[in-house]
């Protein structure tokens, strides 16, 4: 990197990268908050911007952020919101693209004019503490969702605390995020304060974005072609060995450089931070909806399950059976010593063997993006060695009874309420009935477990639920166990979140 006190005037390099970056197929949503916004008129001061930008977005305020990505961040300016923002960015480009392809087809966008129903069964922490703002469709039907299509889409998350006209008390710093077909990278810039003026501060974030988009777009020209989970497991069902497929490519780095076409002439001390992580062929296929699941153990894949009507040959028979009788779903974020006490005692009252169950899609807010994911799973994996994972598609627990057809759901008592609120159910309790019925014929139970929050000690036997959900729970008995951690306030009193 660069390091330089005097100012410079890159305008013309800049131009003339922008002009190269028309002439490209790479295509960008971008969401900017607390700065960088510069990066937009980058674009479109420079003829061509429409071939390149499909949208840019300003959530400036809290409440438009936690709108835009669908909750309120715990953090506003950290990596993990610049990577929420990159993914909902890149899934809105996906949805726009995807209207334009069947609008020249003569189609009409269903999904994007019919309202889409909420539903919160699978999100443990959050409700208590901020609402659910909206809901998203981020799947996409296997017909029109060619992935290959995608390849060249870019998501732009940014969010940055600059200097401002009031005493600045924490850090200055920059976080940006790119989201495409295959990976997420995120960099970090810290900043010394008092070191430029509030418009260069701008500048320099809106330049850390451009490099940051030529070091995306020059990683998935290096890219090999996708190739679908089906082709790396030829041999699923035969044994461990032969069907074991990593998670994350090996061009996953957590120190990931970022490719300087604009200069940033940082200060002494500065540097940029980057890290980046590549899904392999059956994790973007999980994530872009042509798998319902794959099993996570032992860092790798070991099972797929296809979503139905996808252009897959569904393996012969699933060897790992045992791992769907008992299903802890959760967002596991991060996993703690309350879950694995409920793992513990569940395993005991049940009989067998417990697996986490972790939708990457979820209904009120945008996938989980592959840094996010690799880091979920590096904590179980190093807190429960050989723990099974199941990884779905499945956000909602009647979607969950489909695919784990006989099991016993492990869930806490402030889950089970949520579930049945009537409304997530349109107040109908008609809609929460139909629910119910469809999880008792696929012959499912809740195993629940008592859970003490901020309203005092909740339990089976304090929830007022329908008595149609009450006759398929179970109950661990307050008095064995009761689970007082929460995963929310983890994240709260943790700055890295």
């Amino acid at each position: 990197m660069a390091t330089d006190s005097a100012p410079a005037d890159y305008s013309g390099i800049r131009d003339e990268y922008i002009r190269s970056l028309h002439q490209t197929p790479v295509q960008i949503a971008a969401a900017l908050s607390g700065g960088g916004t510069l990066f937009i008129s980058d674009l479109l001061t420079v003829p061509g911007g429409s071939r390149t930008l499909i949208d840019a977005v300003v959530p400036y305020s809290l409440e438009s952020l936690a709108q835009y990505i669908g909750r309120f961040p715990d953090h506003a300016c950290s990596a993990r919101t610049a990577r929420n923002m990159a993914m909902t960015a890149f899934f809105h480009a996906r949805r726009i693209l995807r209207s334009e392809i069947l609008r020249k087809c003569g189609q009409i966008d269903t999904d994007r004019i019919s309202p889409q129903k909420t539903d919160v069964s699978h999100d443990f922490e959050d409700l208590t503490e901020s609402v659910i703002l909206r809901a998203n469709n981020f799947t996409e039907p296997a017909d029109v969702d060619e992935l290959d299509a995608y390849h060249h889409v870019i998501g732009i998350g940014c969010t940055a605390s600059l200097a401002t006209d009031r005493p600045k008390q924490g850090e200055l710093r920059v976080h940006a995020a790119v989201q495409t077909l295959r990976r997420t990278i995120q960099f970090s810039l810290h900043l010394q304060k008092d070191a430029r003026s509030r418009w260069e501060e701008e500048r320099l974030a809106a330049d850390l974005i451009l490099n940051a988009v030529e070091t995306a777009r020059l990683e998935t020209l290096k890219s090999v072609q996708h190739s679908h989970a089906a082709d790396l497991f030829p041999n699923t069902g035969q044994s461990d060995e032969d069907a074991f497929c990593p998670v994350f490519s090996d061009s996953s780095s957590l120190n990931f450089p970022l490719q300087e076409i604009i200069p940033l002439r940082l200060k002494p001390g500065e540097f940029v931070q980057g890290r980046q992580t590549v899904g392999t062929a059956p994790l973007v296929d999980l994530f872009f909806g042509k798998l319902e699941a794959v099993l996570w153990m032992n860092n790798g894949i070991l099972h797929f399950v296809p979503r139905k009507g996808a252009a897959y040959a569904a393996p012969p028979f699933n060897p790992y059976a045992e791992f769907t009788q008992s299903v802890f779903p959760g967002s596991f974020n991060p996993i703690h010593k309350g879950h694995l006490e409920m793992i513990g005692f569940a395993e005991q009252r049940l009989q067998g063997k417990v697996s986490l169950e972790i939708s990457v899609q979820n209904v009120d807010k945008p996938p989980l993006d592959y840094i996010e994911l690799q880091h979920r799973l590096e904590l179980i994996g190093r807190e429960k060695p050989k723990q099974p994972v199941w990884l779905t598609q499945t956000p909602l627990f009647v979607n969950k009874s489909e695919l784990f057809q006989g099991a016993a759901f492990v869930v806490g008592a402030d889950t089970l309420k949520r579930f049945a609120d009537l409304r997530f159910y349109h107040r109908n309790t008609h809609e929460l009935h139909d629910v119910l019925r469809t999880i008792a014929f696929h012959n499912c139970r809740f195993l629940v477990f008592a859970r003490k929050g901020k309203t005092g000690l909740e339990s089976l036997e304090t929830l007022e639920i329908p008595d149609m959900l009450r006759s398929i729970c179970d109950e661990v008995p307050p008095s064995v166990f009761t689970m007082d951690i929460s995963s929310g306030d983890i994240r709260k009193n943790d700055p890295d979140y």
